[in-house]
């Protein structure tokens, strides 16, 4: 089963790409720091395809997709690019907004267009998406990075109407805090501090995170949800 995943250079990313693969998905990864990306996936032992593209532009999306149905179409998209930003609320302007929108929320709208065409022709499609808690329990300067997680999760609802005969699936996965990537780069005493709010006081094993797709894709009576992973940082 071919799995796209985007946004494939990040630290989550490379550290669920092994459990993909265990799974048994056949990957097909994008990034626009391709060379990398494929330089980790041999000295990991990944197998791997990689494509470079910036999803914020319509002709790099258009060229992906025309490389994914070169590999046999895409079944399973992972909507995973992604920017960090931090700015309060009085300091950021639309533009800025638009940026993080931009990659954020409208990087997933293009390729999920792109994605479904195909998926309703075989009737058999999964869309995941990639959210945070902090589209639920926002901390400060997270405004705008609030609100795109928030219109990625309320896009994917639509997305699981819209397509709901056709055997396709659309849904979210919020993680909190897990243990790769970016967290490694946190000084200690504020590591501390953002402990203090995950009442079950430990980071979270990437590894949950591949479960999870794992789980929606092959759940066929699960759609339009998000599937919450934080240690009971937030609850619905």
């Amino acid at each position: 089963m071919n799995l796209l995943l985007t946004g494939a250079g990040g630290g989550i990313s490379k550290a669920i790409l092994p459990e993909l693969q265990a799974l048994g998905y056949t990957l097909l990864l994008t990034t626009r720091a391709a060379d990398a990306l494929k330089a980790h996936c041999e000295a990991q032992g990944i197998q791997a395809k990689v494509f470079p593209a910036d999803l914020t532009k319509e002709e790099d999306v258009h060229a992906l997709f025309e490389w994914v149905a070169a590999q046999g179409g895409v079944d399973v998209l992972v909507n995973n690019a992604g920017v960090a930003h931090a700015a309060a609320a009085w300091k950021l302007d639309a533009a800025e907004m638009q940026k993080v929108m931009d990659t954020n929320f409208l990087s997933a709208v293009r390729c999920t267009q792109l994605a479904l065409p195909a998926m309703r022709t075989q009737s058999f499609g999964r869309i995941i998406s990639i959210s945070s808690v902090v589209a639920h329990k926002p901390s400060f300067g997270t405004s705008a990075y609030s609100a795109s997680k928030s219109a990625l999760e309320g896009y994917m609802r639509g997305v699981a109407i819209d397509v709901s005969n056709k055997g396709i699936t659309a849904n979210t996965i919020a993680y909190g805090y897990m243990n790769a990537g970016m967290l490694h780069d946190v000084p200690e005493p504020l590591l501390e501090e953002v402990k203090r709010g995950i009442p079950m006081d430990h980071f979270g094993r990437p590894e949950q995170i591949a479960a999870a797709i794992d789980y929606l894709v092959k759940s066929e009576y699960t759609s339009g949800q998000t599937i919450h992973i934080n240690g009971a940082q937030w609850m619905p």
